[in-house]
């Protein structure tokens, strides 16, 4: 559990970092490859967030 904890908060940084480097870019093109980046570690985030209360559960 405590892994997956973990990670959960890497990709939580992974994601807040992300969005600033969106947030700054001055191309059209990294915006949009670091909305796609930030979009995709959300949905990892929600999956290992519904991991993680599924091993409490347990």
């Amino acid at each position: 559990m405590k892994d997956m904890l973990e990670h959960l908060a890497t990709l939580r940084d992974q994601i807040g970092r992300c969005e600033e480097l969106r947030d700054t870019a001055k191309s059209q093109i990294k915006r949009a490859i670091f909305e796609r980046i930030v979009a995709h570690y959300k949905i990892l985030a929600i999956e290992l967030e519904a991991a993680i209360s599924q091993a409490e559960k347990e």
